[in-house]
């Protein structure tokens, strides 16, 4: 007596295989995305920016050939980078002074609401409030990464008159890629015209290039391998959708297999069950 296989289980078995198969297919496809994302990790550079300050930073980090990218919430924008990109990210931005130094304004210095304070005091907020301004204005010059500014007070004798001229020295820190002791003369009129009675032989300026924190050897060596990564990185997009289109054609490929073997199947147990 010959036995048959049963049509209904040959049929289920069909039917699993036809559907196990786009299921193999998208776990394949996720577990390569998940890879793919998971070697693109991001960790923040800064936090609570301003909107202007992030753009800057972000639009700074963009054009060195880093990757980078922000976020907004509650507390301001927070700006990141690649993991492998934060030592250069924060020497790029150090080069570059920022992000800018918080300074006071006059609101903060003098409050709504404060009880009187004595002349003296009054005159200490006063050259406080011309350092800041000072600071504020040198820090925008291109290539100064910190400003530095100190307006001596003036001796007064018994009569309350000065006995000296007021005497201003500036601190600037610069990036070396910018010649900052052509703009000597510059510095020295802009802070004579905002102290008043201060002469050009009182002011003291003092310049000091920035030195690089990553050797010059290392940011190139560092370049050439991010310009390496830039090109993996298209190439590892090109292969994702590659794969991805291999799959689905496969996926495809199976799926039609697999629906023309259930059609014989069916077809072959319909014939078996006419038969008398």
């Amino acid at each position: 007596m010959t036995t048959r296989a049963c049509p209904l289980r040959a049929t289920a078995r069909a039917r699993h295989g036809v559907r196990g198969a786009p299921q193999r297919l998208v776990r394949r496809f996720l577990a390569v995305v998940l890879t793919l994302t998971l070697a693109g990790c991001k960790v923040e550079l800064h936090r609570s920016l301003s909107e202007t300050e992030a753009n800057q930073m972000l639009a700074l980090l963009l054009v060195s050939g880093l990757q980078a990218d922000k976020r907004a919430d509650a507390n301001g924008v927070t700006v990141r980078i690649e993991r492998g990109d934060f030592v250069r990210g924060v020497e790029v931005l150090r080069q570059h002074g920022l992000p800018r130094e918080k300074r006071a304004s006059v609101a903060d210095v003098f409050p709504a609401g404060q009880l009187v304070s004595s002349p003296v005091q009054e005159q200490a907020k006063l050259a406080f409030l011309k350092e800041q301004r000072l600071e504020r204005m040198l820090a925008s010059l291109d290539g100064v990464m910190a400003a530095e500014v100190s307006i001596a007070q003036v001796p007064t004798d018994s009569a309350g008159r000065a006995t000296l001229p007021p005497g201003v020295a500036v601190f600037l820190k610069y990036s070396p890629e910018i010649n900052m002791t052509q703009r000597m003369t510059d510095i020295r009129s802009l802070v004579h015209d905002s102290v008043p009675g201060v002469t050009p032989e009182r002011i003291s300026i003092v310049l000091q290039p920035a030195d690089y924190r990553l050797p010059r050897a290392a940011l190139d060596a560092q370049q050439a391998r991010q310009g390496r990564r830039f090109v993996m990185d298209g190439w590892s997009w090109v292969a994702l959708t590659g794969a991805a289109a291999a799959l689905l054609g496969g996926g495809a490929v199976i799926l039609h297999r697999r629906g023309a073997w259930l059609t014989r199947v069916l077809r072959r147990g319909r014939r078996t069950d006419d038969t008398p």
